[in-house]
């Protein structure tokens, strides 16, 4: 009788560590749903740089087979966070993309081209990718 009360309290730990018996990609599709907000952008990038940090925690529960995906995504927009924060700016000063008035011409085009990283095709077949694979497995757009 013993050893069967300590496989059901195993049991039952194991469904918990492993999150209610949910999967990897069911813990991530149920993720990627409830943020789904997190991905509207205008087309610069400068949105999605304020919830980087969300994006990296999805990025980081991303099953194996998006993994690489979400890692070439969330290194282009660090390079832009960076680029930003180097300049001593913050995203929501630019203005449809536009940089803030008296904002020397060395670091516009910095920023630019940090941005413009964003439009790389390997940065867009990475988005696609995410895309995809939340169309696919998950069952829903994301907006990327």
């Amino acid at each position: 009788m013993r050893a069967g009360r300590l496989f059901v309290v195993l049991a039952a730990l194991a469904l918990v560590l492993t999150g209610c018996g949910q999967s990897v990609t069911e813990r991530y599709c149920s993720a990627l749903q409830a943020h789904q907000g997190i991905f509207a952008d205008d087309g610069t990038g400068l949105e999605l740089i304020t919830n980087l940090p969300e994006l990296k925690v999805l990025a980081a529960d991303a099953p194996d087979d998006v993994r690489a995906d979400w890692q070439t995504f969330i290194g282009a927009l660090q390079s832009l966070h960076d680029t930003i924060a180097a300049a001593h700016l913050h995203p929501r000063e630019f203005v449809n993309g536009k940089a803030p008035a008296g904002t020397p011409a060395s670091t516009e085009a910095s920023i630019a081209a940090a941005a413009n990283e964003l439009s790389a095709p390997d940065v867009v077949d990475a988005a696609n990718g995410i895309e995809q694979q939340a169309k696919d497995v998950c069952q829903f757009q994301i907006g990327l």
